[in-house]
């Protein structure tokens, strides 16, 4: 979860979909995985309660049928984040072209994370998806921008709202802990680059919804940004000048 630290301890990782609503068009910002039985079989312990699933959670949580999705924009292409695109029939699909041709040939490191048949070449059809080359204005109000260093391709969204504007981070940050103290995830393609995307994220958010965090609630708008800082230099004030 968070690079160096809390070794040895145990957690449970919750997988987040988000949902935008209140625009012209029904977007879902990842997708979680396709079939836990399968992820536990092959890659490790998976639990889903049946109001977790893909097509219950969006109709019991926001109301929608998963033929009603206009939009998904996934934050990368693991199999945890694009797993339920295929249930969403009439949805087209944006991803960055960098994480799209890396999940072609990913490094050795994170080739377990990638599938080919979730992400299209087999169970979804190729152009309904939509390459993005940096940032994208999706519309007004919601903005795609590139956060690599998880992934070379992965990409966050920003959104206004009445609350502020919240970043949903995917796996740039797995918990609230990455930002605030500007630590990588434990999986990185370029360190570098991560810490840099950490940063674009705490620069702009007020709000954030973390991909793995077990403080995020369901139906949030996420986990406010500004507090947690505030929190932060409260227990550790800088020093004045002296004289």
């Amino acid at each position: 979860m968070v690079i160096g630290r809390h070794y040895g301890q145990s957690v449970t990782v919750p997988l987040w979909g988000i949902a935008i609503s209140g625009g012209p068009q029904r977007i879902l910002v990842d997708t979680g995985v396709h079939d836990c039985a399968w992820v536990d079989a092959n890659l490790g312990p998976c639990k889903q309660a049946p109001e977790e699933h893909l097509d219950r959670a969006l109709r019991e949580y926001v109301g929608w049928g998963v033929d009603e999705v206009d939009i998904v924009i996934n934050t990368h292409l693991h199999f945890d984040h694009c797993g339920g695109n295929a249930l969403l029939p009439y949805a087209t699909c944006y991803i960055q072209t960098a994480e799209w041709d890396f999940a072609a040939a990913p490094l050795p490191t994170q080739n377990p994370y990638y599938y080919e048949f979730l992400i299209g070449r087999e169970s979804l059809d190729h152009f309904r998806w939509r390459f993005v080359s940096g940032i994208l204005d999706l519309m007004p109000g919601v903005r795609i921008f590139p956060t690599p260093g998880h992934t070379p391709g992965h990409q966050s969204v920003a959104v206004k709202t009445g609350d502020g504007i919240v970043v949903i981070a995917g796996d740039c940050a797995n918990c609230m802990e990455n930002i605030v103290d500007e630590l990588p995830v434990g999986i990185v393609h370029d360190t570098a680059q991560e810490i840099a995307s950490l940063r674009r994220i705490k620069k702009i958010a007020d709000l954030v919804i973390p991909g793995h965090d077990p403080d995020v609630r369901a139906g949030s708008a996420g986990i406010e940004l500004r507090a947690k800082l505030k929190h932060i230099e409260r227990e550790n004030p800088v020093p004045g000048p002296l004289g």
